[in-house]
């Protein structure tokens, strides 16, 4: 069996998207995370085969199951014109159950399953959609995503996440 991709016609392309929690506050039912094309077609040209398993296994399917998301990166970051990038970034972490690499070949890829790495979250880091011309339907756009050390006393949530990041701005309200 191949793999399924969710993809969304916008007017500037085709993206695949994943939804995630509504942590902004608003009547959506959820957010739609994006991921641009070409960052696919690229991940799979440099036979990054955990990340694009990880897109399709990790962050499609558990993304809805987010956590807790975080807002600041604390270190400098400069992109395009914009000094203060760090401090839009956002990171939507949870403790996902297994992790996924795509495995076989072009003409018949499929995921192999693994177990989540013992005491980590997965984390996604997120920029905000600042191209709502060309992408209306999308509120962010998963830029990376990786495992992360967990906190021991906040399940869900990166070690030392009050010093990774300016601050928490949304937990789940189930427990």
């Amino acid at each position: 069996m191949g793999l399924v991709v969710e993809l969304l016609k916008q007017p500037g392309s085709h993206v695949w998207v994943a939804d995630a929690p509504d942590w902004t506050g608003s009547s959506k039912s959820h957010l739609r995370i994006a991921v641009y094309l070409p960052t696919i077609v690229g991940r799979a040209e440099r036979g990054l085969s955990w990340q694009l398993g990880q897109m399709y296994g990790v962050v499609g399917t558990g993304l809805i199951m987010t956590r807790h998301v975080f807002q600041g990166l604390k270190r400098d970051m400069y992109v395009r014109d914009d000094k203060d990038a760090a401090s839009k970034k956002l990171v939507a972490t949870w403790a996902a159950s297994r992790d996924a690499e795509i495995v076989g070949d072009r003409s018949n890829p499929h995921l192999n399953y693994v177990p989540a790495p013992e005491n980590r979250v997965f984390g996604v880091y997120i920029s905000p959609n600042e191209m709502l011309t060309d992408y209306p339907d999308i509120d962010g756009w998963a830029e990376h995503w990786a495992w992360i050390a967990a906190d021991p006393d906040c399940p869900g949530a990166p070690i030392d996440w009050n010093f990774r990041y300016d601050k928490k701005v949304w937990s789940s309200p189930v427990s």
